[in-house]
């Protein structure tokens, strides 16, 4: 069972990368890219942190922002995904304000194979609400996730809705 939540999220200046990849390459390319945005974000005025982001609901630090922002699935075949690090203005684009359904996604979940679960128990409580899916569905990073024990929160699935 998944605690679905409604959070308004602000507009975020972002660095970004984006590759297409089926889910074999992402889980290559993922942790390569998180770090690479990360650095063009510190020289590009500076990575934004959990302490910048008071609507994620996580103790103030120095934990980057990142968020992975998914065209399709890339368990079903090749699959544009935009990886970006927020900085206080500039960036490769902005992403525009938006209210988002987002559920909290602890290590073992993804390790165990419960992500896709996540993901249809997430759509299935924005149709089961009267809402839509507005733009493509997000994973918000803020934690190191090779680092966090197997039953710690590491990031957030998240779907833009209207």
């Amino acid at each position: 069972m998944v605690e679905v939540r409604v959070r308004d999220v602000p507009e975020q200046h972002v660095v970004s990368e984006t590759r297409v990849v089926v889910q074999a390459e992402l889980e290559a390319w993922l942790p390569g890219a998180m770090a690479r945005v990360a650095e063009r974000a510190r020289t590009a005025g500076g990575l934004l942190t959990t302490t910048d982001w008071a609507f994620l609901e996580r103790p103030a630090g120095d934990d980057p922002l990142i968020i992975a922002i998914y065209e399709g699935n890339p368990n079903e075949g090749p699959t544009p995904v935009e990886v970006c690090a927020t900085v206080a203005a500039g960036g490769d684009r902005t992403i525009p304000a938006h209210r988002e359904a987002y559920v909290r996604v602890s290590k073992s979940q993804v390790t165990s194979g419960e992500l896709g679960g996540v993901y249809e128990a997430v759509e299935k409580w924005i149709a089961a609400n009267g809402l839509a899916v507005a733009r493509a569905p997000r994973e918000t990073y803020w934690t190191d996730f090779g680092a966090a024990g197997a039953g710690d929160e590491v990031f957030d699935v998240a779907f833009p809705v209207s």
